[in-house]
């Protein structure tokens, strides 16, 4: 029986993370598999000329060499099993899988922090700070998403949490609560 794309990413992730991590070189090759993840996502013909069933070997091997210069050992030696394995078309569910086993070790989160107005960096980060300390994480990383119609506050979404302090959510129960009343 085949493995779904899931279970593929979830097996590499997590031979690459324990390998990694038995290596003591985790944080570099974190730092690696976010750059190669960034190369292949600009550049997706990467993707699609390794994992070409048509393509020779070799001519895949010349292909993978030009990618993995300046790449650690560890990375090169991985990205060469993928090779072998005819799993490059799952590199991007990989590096995932292997970005979420190393922000669990860390006690890393990542969301989203909703608002009217578009956040900066340096609000993104108190507000990620301050999200990070309360729920005993050593960071959080958010991304800013726009939308005009929570009129005020911020909807802050991380993992399965959800705090909404959003001046429409609070209008909305004011408003619950005076026909309750009535």
């Amino acid at each position: 029986m085949a493995l779904s794309r899931e279970e593929v990413a979830a097996r590499y992730g997590a031979a690459l993370f324990g390998y990694a991590q038995d290596n003591k070189v985790l944080d570099n090759v974190y730092d690696e598999m976010l750059e190669l993840k960034k190369a292949v996502l600009a550049n997706p013909q990467i993707i699609s000329v390794l994992s070409d069933p048509i393509l020779s070997s070799k001519d895949k091997k010349s292909v993978l060499t030009a990618v993995e210069k300046g790449f650690s050992e560890e990375v090169q030696g991985f990205l060469n099993l993928l090779l072998e394995y005819n799993r490059f078309a799952d590199l991007v569910d990989i590096i995932d899988q292997f970005v979420a086993f190393y922000d669990d070790e860390k006690k890393i989160a990542s969301g989203t922090a909703t608002t009217a107005v578009k956040l900066d960096d340096d609000q993104l980060q108190r507000l990620g700070d301050s999200f990070a300390k309360k729920y005993n994480l050593n960071a959080v990383r958010l991304e800013n998403k726009v939308d005009p119609s929570i009129l005020g506050g911020v909807v802050l979404q991380v993992k399965d949490r959800v705090i909404d302090g959003s001046v429409k959510t609070k209008l909305n129960k004011i408003r619950a609560q005076i026909i309750d009343n009535n």
